[in-house]
């Protein structure tokens, strides 16, 4: 069976599917398409071992993937149900390479300022859904570089809301909100390999969700993540008394006698703070978050990450899905500090002391004095005016 995907799907998709077999228990949502493509802009920047790494990790020769990076995101933006960015901001002092600037989508960079408004950033393009930039912004901060991504759907069958009381499995005894829909049968339900059963709920678009139900659902995502390149078996065709994991095909009184799909399963809304560092070299990190000078593509400083992270969220109901990404590091300068041999002038002021306020063009003095007397209280703030009693002149 040969993939139908092209190159840098193919790419995204297995970074995906190795993100994804880190799951425990708990509910979790990543997004791989958020994250490849700022993995692979990186590659195309940085040097040595790190190019090495994130190549890898990407599937892209170093060469093509900036540019792979950045065709992804704007093929992405073809769809009507899915909207992607891309942004950079770079402290004042930091210049950056004028082809890299140039080689990014118009308007894309701008100054890093007030952290606050990477924060609105993050909102704006995901309409709300994503309220803070995922990694910090700190004084050492010299770059940030960010995606976002935003995908919405109505379903063409919508689902009614019912009570949710499943009967057998793990959740026997669960009491909770529902959706349940019947359809005519159109070939969304399918049975992957021998053992995970896929259910595509179908957008009004071109964005469907697969529902993977396996021995767990890591499984299940393996292999509905193996079924769309083509390296394992889909059966759409289910006679009378197919079997697998919450599925069952049976035959039936019904009134009407019309063949059907039945559909029955709880909402989700899930959210995750992911910090990449935690997972450094499975997103090919390792290198470039150490001292060193990484990403020469970028400046001529020396620049290595201090930060990377992913906020994403995933909700289904009765009447659509959404879900939305910011995926951003954080790049501090990264030479290690060199010590060297350097002179020191201390003055150190123990005793009374004159003074000169001396015009400098013209050598006038101003004013003289001396301080004989250290204060026991806090001098008045220049520009504040003078102590209530206190005279501010002669008395004439």
């Amino acid at each position: 069976m040969g993939s139908s995907l092209v190159p840098h799907v193919r790419a995204s998709n297995a970074l995906t599917g190795r993100w994804c077999a880190t799951f425990g228990g708990e509910d979790a949502v990543v997004s791989g398409a958020g994250l490849w493509p700022l993995l692979a802009v990186l590659a195309g920047a940085a040097s040595g071992r790190a190019r090495d790494e994130l190549a890898a990790v990407v599937g892209v020769a170093a060469e093509q993937a900036h540019a792979a990076g950045l065709d992804m995101l704007k093929s992405l933006d073809t769809s009507r149900e899915v909207s992607t960015a891309i942004g950079a901001w770079v402290r004042p002092g930091l210049t950056l390479r004028e082809e890299w600037v140039r080689s990014m989508p118009a308007g894309t960079v701008g100054e890093l300022g007030d952290p606050a408004a990477l924060d609105v950033w993050a909102q704006e393009q995901t309409r709300g859904l994503i309220e803070k930039f995922p990694v910090p912004i700190t004084p050492d901060t010299v770059l940030a570089l960010a995606t976002a991504l935003l995908a919405r759907t109505r379903w063409v069958s919508p689902f009614d809301e019912i009570l949710y009381t499943p009967e057998t499995g793990p959740w026997q005894g669960h009491r909770g909100p529902g959706l349940y829909r019947t359809s005519h049968p159109d070939g969304s339900v399918s049975v992957l390999g021998d053992d995970v059963t896929r259910v595509i709920v179908t957008g009004n678009g071109e964005l469907d969700v697969h529902l993977l139900i396996g021995a767990d659902p890591r499984h299940g995502v393996a292999a509905g993540l193996a079924a769309l390149d083509g390296a394992v078996g889909v059966r759409t065709e289910l006679p009378v008394g197919t079997t697998a994991p919450c599925l069952s095909v049976s035959r039936r009184e019904t009134y009407g006698g019309h063949d059907s799909v039945v559909l029955k399963m709880p909402p989700f809304d899930v959210e995750n703070k992911h910090n990449l560092a935690r997972h450094a070299a499975l997103f090919g990190l390792s290198t470039a978050m150490s001292h060193g000078s990484h990403f020469p593509g970028l400046t001529s400083d020396p620049l290595a990450l201090d930060a990377a992270g992913q906020d994403v969220i995933a909700r289904f109901d009765a009447e659509g899905f959404e879900a939305a990404a910011v995926t951003a590091v954080a790049m501090r300068l990264g030479g290690v500090p060199q010590k060297t041999w350097s002179t020191i002038t201390s003055v150190n002021i123990d005793r009374p002391f004159g003074f000169l306020a001396v015009d400098r063009p013209t050598g006038l003095v101003l004013v003289a004095g001396q301080v004989t007397k250290p204060p026991v209280a806090w001098v008045r703030p220049v520009g504040e005016a003078p102590a209530r009693g206190r005279n501010p002149g002669p008395p004439w």
